[in-house]
């Protein structure tokens, strides 16, 4: 949490390529832009770095943080004497060794730092809790001293983007994930529920990997472009606000913007944000938009701002858009149906097993998880008047 007369400081790197030694070198350059990794971290302390793994893909698909960011990471981390790190993620589908391997991560390369096995849940009770009040964390997750949390910037069917708020909820053991979205039916509770996560476990650090971001059909089904860019800052707020001024979103769009700073976490107004480069002292939200950004980012800027969400979004989660599926990429695999977290399943096989799964949009709650499991990128979000009847 800020203090009132503070800013939140955001570093920006520029960076254009995966090359290990180069991305090491640019979050070696972003880290001390901030101070250190001394300042976030005790060599005697035990470390988790959370990256995001929603699932096993190839790292070129910018499904998740690309191994070279990790590798950047450990090394840094070795670089400061900590030889008590972790890494590890609770993915929605498959396990955090599936993804791992997937990625090529080896232990051997890996400078020291361990996979975690993220499999075992650890109930933890948080009554300070403003939306929850407890929380089945991964065991690691209660073990750290430290976490460090390394998200990719992506789109998100429900609140937008995905970013450093949104990252968190890889702490949760994934099969407790549907549960969540049951719980949080709705964009403004669900962004809630994420920032008393980072009000408990208080991650120290941030960084986001948009080198290559993906926009469109996101988190896992989007369409992987550059931005050749490394973010970094112990606000996560203020993180995913230049995320947003870098692709030409509204921050007031974002729920986990809004919600993150009524709840403490960071801020996303601009006064109280600076952005420092390399070799200069500061530069202007605006001036990180027109130097920087991309304009034409595929991201959803329709729709009204937090005053008006935060009042109304279960209507605005009903009316303004659905989950639906492409007939010609389904291959009827039923992921989407299993991961469907409504009693009763908003999604199943109402037509048989040889035709795709149909939706019951009564029953619905747009929490977008058989989107975001789904392997063929078969299921969008629309809005109704573009649904094919």
């Amino acid at each position: 949490m800020k203090q009132e007369n503070t800013k939140s400081t955001v570093a920006m790197v520029i960076c254009d390529t995966y090359d290990e030694e180069t991305v090491y070198e640019a979050m070696g350059q972003g880290v001390d832009l901030l101070g250190g990794i001394q300042r976030f971290v005790d060599p005697a302390e035990k470390i988790l770095v959370k990256p995001n793994f929603l699932s096993p893909a190839a790292p070129e698909s910018a499904t998740t943080t690309h191994p070279a960011v990790m590798r950047g990471m450990f090394r840094l981390l070795q670089d400061a004497g900590c030889q008590n790190v972790l890494y590890g993620d609770s993915p929605g589908h498959g396990s955090c060794r599936s993804v791992a391997k997937g990625l090529g991560l080896e232990t051997e390369e890996l400078y020291g730092a361990v996979m975690a096995d993220m499999s075992q849940e650890v109930r933890v009770d948080f009554p300070e809790g403003m939306t929850a009040n407890e929380f089945y964390f991964a065991k690691e997750v209660t073990e750290a001293d430290a976490i460090i949390n390394l998200c990719k910037m992506k789109t998100h069917s429900l609140e937008r983007v995905t970013g450093a708020v949104k990252n968190v909820y890889g702490l949760i053991c994934g099969h407790r994930k549907a549960a969540g979205h049951v719980k949080y039916p709705n964009a403004t509770v669900f962004a809630r529920a994420l920032a008393d996560i980072h009000r408990c476990v208080k991650p120290r650090l941030h960084v986001m990997d948009g080198i290559v971001a993906m926009e469109g059909n996101g988190p896992g089904s989007g369409t992987p472009t550059p931005m050749n860019v490394l973010l970094f800052s112990d606000d996560p707020v203020a993180l995913d606000t230049v995320f947003c001024y870098l692709v030409d979103l509204d921050p007031e769009m974002v729920p986990t913007n809004t919600q993150g700073q009524a709840m403490g976490i960071g801020t996303y107004q601009k006064e109280k944000i600076r952005v420092i480069m390399p070799g200069q002292q500061e530069i202007s939200l605006e001036e990180v938009a027109r130097r920087y950004g991309n304009p034409d980012f595929d991201v959803d800027r329709a729709g009204v701002k937090k005053s008006w969400l935060s009042r109304y979004s279960d209507m605005m989660t009903a009316i303004t858009r659905r989950p639906v599926i492409d007939k010609e990429k389904c291959i009827k695999c039923g992921i989407c149906v299993s991961h469907c977290p409504v009693p009763g399943k908003a999604i199943d096989f109402k037509k048989g097993k040889d035709q795709p799964p149909v939706y019951d949009y009564k029953k619905c709650i747009r929490c977008y998880c058989c989107q975001e499991m789904c392997p063929q990128s078969a299921i969008r979000s629309r809005k109704r008047k573009e649904t094919k009847k």
